[in-house]
């Protein structure tokens, strides 16, 4: 890259995962020595509490029926495993007391059984157990070895596989000790605005992305712009088709230091056929989770939010044109029909502390493509904008190496093969695919649970049953 092409100023707006990553992947490459970055989210405080990566903990696990993911996950976990007060896992950030998949029947679990087979393969091609020790990887046929393998006298799923080379993250200590990287590595070079809510983007009329405007009206100039806003992207820039907000449900209930200690060093445990999961805890806090289809929020916004072009157009400004995007709406508990679904789980998992109530809940916002593969691509049409989103439910443990990748894709040197799987897929692909402009699921086939949920409407049934409740 010559110096000329490389941007003088870059704008991240994301305080996230893949936004952060990205910071520190430029302060630390000798191309962008001289690059100014600003770094802006809407949240008032960061780490962003109402971030998809900002929670108690998220899965580390090379467990993917796709190799190149997996392969992906394998290079950021020999990251995590540098439990040095510097490193990654450092200060209790990492754990890795493995993971379990399980299926509800030896017929049923497609993804597992490709799973087991991906991590199979690459242990296979690692010959000196480098980064996956075979011997750490079981097969389990039938409840009797899920109970052996998982430590849990109730389980859930009929086959599985048990991966003790898997962890977890504390994903809010992950993100402050990037932020604190980034302030130590970039010094007067890199500025981070907390409570800086981006309007809209700013587009020239030569279709030249130059910026963000912020609510308020001030606007911030960059020669490369990249929105990494997570499920927030879709509110900032046209992606019907290709990203999607959704909603998922988890909850915590309390348990006594006794419990902690039996169970903190279990494998996180989940069973795909139903999507709920545990993570062994490390407090006194018990999390219970779904990875789902999720509910949508869908809300009207104006189409001059997200569509540079409707500003630069002659139509007529005084009209009210609207678009239809489901925006992530925090703050709020969970529906009663995510409570129940949680309840459920407790129930089939851990039932000695299922009718314990929740200590608190929340709804997690996913930003979903129809695939589940990310989007890191530079957008089609205007120049000088960057789009690194997509994450899908599964891109935080790629935290220490996804900023490399997306740097990568800005130079124009990403590998191919995860180019072509992390494009901007036009709209003829996406038909051939199956996919419309409309679609309201991920289909990675790792998904489970209800369809189509409606946020306003989940919520509404479950103020109807607690007025019902009251009147009893």
């Amino acid at each position: 890259m010559s110096n000329k092409l490389v941007p003088q100023h870059v704008l991240i707006v994301g305080a996230g995962v893949f936004g952060l990553s990205t910071a520190l992947s430029l302060l630390t490459n000798p191309a962008y020595k001289q690059t100014r970055i600003t770094i802006v989210d809407a949240s008032p405080a960061l780490p962003n509490p109402h971030g998809s990566s900002v929670d108690a903990s998220r899965i580390v696990r090379a467990d993917y029926s796709y190799k190149h993911y997996s392969k992906l996950a394998l290079e950021a976990q020999q990251l995590w495993r540098d439990t040095t007060p510097d490193g990654w896992g450092g200060e209790g950030r990492y754990h890795e007391p493995g993971y379990a998949l399980t299926a509800d029947e030896a017929e049923g679990g497609r993804y597992v059984k490709e799973s087991l087979a991906t991590v199979r393969r690459l242990a296979a091609e690692d010959k000196n157990n480098r980064w996956v020790d075979v011997s750490k990887v079981k097969e389990l046929k039938n409840p009797a070895e899920i109970r052996a393998a998982t430590g849990y006298d109730h389980v859930s799923g009929d086959y599985g596989y048990v991966n003790f080379n898997s962890g977890w993250a504390d994903a809010e200590k992950s993100v402050a000790y990037a932020l604190r990287r980034i302030r130590q590595v970039g010094g007067d070079r890199v500025v981070v605005r907390s409570g800086a809510h981006v309007a809209r983007l700013l587009v020239s009329a030569e279709q030249k992305c130059t910026g963000v405007e912020l609510v308020g009206g001030e606007q911030i100039h960059a020669d490369l712009t990249i929105v990494a806003a997570g499920a927030w992207s879709p509110t900032l820039i046209d992606l019907q088709g290709r990203c999607l907000a959704t909603g998922q449900t988890l909850g915590y209930v309390a348990i006594t230091d006794e419990e902690v200690k039996a169970m903190q060093d279990r494998p996180t445990f989940m069973n795909l056929s139903s999507g709920m999961f545990i993570i062994p805890p490390r407090t006194r806090e018990l999390k219970i989770a779904r990875h789902g289809f999720g509910y949508r929020n869908p809300v009207k916004i104006p189409r001059k939010s997200i569509d540079p072009d409707f500003l630069n157009s002659n139509l007529d400004q005084t009209k009210n044109e609207y678009v239809e995007v489901s925006v992530p709406k925090v703050g709020i508990p969970i529906p009663l029909e995510g409570q129940k679904a949680l309840r459920e789980a407790l129930r089939s998992m851990v039932p000695q502390v299922a009718d314990r109530p929740y200590s608190r809940t929340r709804v997690c916002w996913y930003c979903d493509t129809p695939t589940g593969d990310f989007l890191i691509t530079y957008h089609p049409r205007y120049k000088n904008l960057f789009i690194a989103t997509g994450g899908s439910g599964h891109g935080f443990k790629f935290f220490p190496v996804i900023g490399n990748k997306i740097v990568d894709a800005v130079q124009g040197t990403l590998n191919p093969e995860l180019a072509r799987e992390w494009r901007w897929r036009t709209d003829a692909e996406l038909a051939a695919a199956g996919f419309s402009k409309d679609f309201i699921s991920c289909e990675d086939g790792s998904r489970a649970g209800p369809r189509g949920m409606i946020l306003e409407e989940e919520m509404a049934k479950g103020e109807v049953a607690s007025r019902g409740a009251s009147r009893l």
